[in-house]
């Protein structure tokens, strides 16, 4: 069976993102990875591209790759397009609507503008959604999942002028119900986590990949493109992966039990 090597990175810089360097490659890593990626023969595909291979069930092309970003950071315009268009591959962004546009926001972490993402597209480079505002979206109840889901494909949509079709899970979490709600969407695959390699049998509405760290360099992903040392990716889900949620689940609908207590105002008693 072939394996397919679909790369997940975050940032392309040396700031730290969400308070850690672990997901930021720098840029003269990344440049010898794409070079890598160019010397070994592969073949970039967008993820819908490669979805719609997997629908089909046809030939795959030659030692494909998938090229994937999260999160919208501003250096994918600025750091990684320059060098995806040295090498002509194509990849596939994945960002937060609530953050698109946003400026730079105290505390936080900076995003992709409208200008920047059109530039992206127009250098090939596919746009999808990481949802609305990036949470764990098999802990939430189904009208906010189903919000997180459709309004960042209508912001985008709105945004681009343009069909959206492809869905990244924010921290790689789903469930046969976010899956639902996802095709539900209109989207046509999205990509999971799993740190396995695809293979024509992956499922399209949970694409594994394998996430690119700083210290990967191109070793690493010489070794991921190899097929070296990575499982194949597995259907449904495993039982760890079921427990992991169920806990997830428990303490996400505690603090919810918490926020609204502290919300609730004390009645009856004598004032001191």
């Amino acid at each position: 069976m072939t394996a397919v090597a679909v790369l997940g990175y975050h940032s392309i810089g040396d700031a730290p993102r969400d308070g850690t360097l672990r997901w930021s490659v720098s840029p003269g890593d990344f440049d010898e990875q794409m070079a890598l990626l160019r010397q070994r023969g592969c073949t970039p595909l967008t993820v819908s591209g490669y979805a719609e291979l997997l629908r089909l069930g046809g030939p795959m092309p030659p030692k494909p790759v998938l090229v994937t970003f999260d999160d919208g950071f501003p250096d994918l315009a600025t750091a990684a397009l320059p060098i995806l268009r040295r090498y002509g591959i194509t990849a596939t962004a994945y960002v937060i609507t609530s953050r698109v546009g946003a400026g730079t926001r105290p505390g936080k972490d900076p995003s992709l503008d409208w200008d920047q993402l059109a530039d992206l597209r127009g250098n090939g480079v596919e746009i999808g959604s990481h949802s609305h505002t990036h949470r764990a979206l098999d802990c939430l109840r189904r009208a906010e999942l189903h919000e997180e889901v459709t309004i960042s494909k209508r912001v985008l949509e709105d945004g681009l002028r343009q069909r959206v079709h492809t869905f990244a899970y924010p921290y790689g979490y789903h469930s046969p119900a976010v899956r639902h709600t996802v095709r539900a969407a209109g989207y046509t695959s999205a990509c999971a986590v799993k740190n396995a390699l695809s293979h024509p049998g992956d499922d399209p509405f949970a694409v594994a990949r394998v996430l690119v760290e700083r210290g990967t360099g191109a070793a690493g992903i010489d070794t991921i493109l190899a097929g070296a040392g990575w499982p194949l990716a597995w259907p449904g889900e495993r039982l760890r992966t079921r427990g992991w949620r169920a806990y997830r689940r428990a303490r996400h609908a505690w603090q919810h039990v918490v926020r609204r207590s502290a919300r609730t105002p004390r009645t009856g008693g004598d004032a001191p």
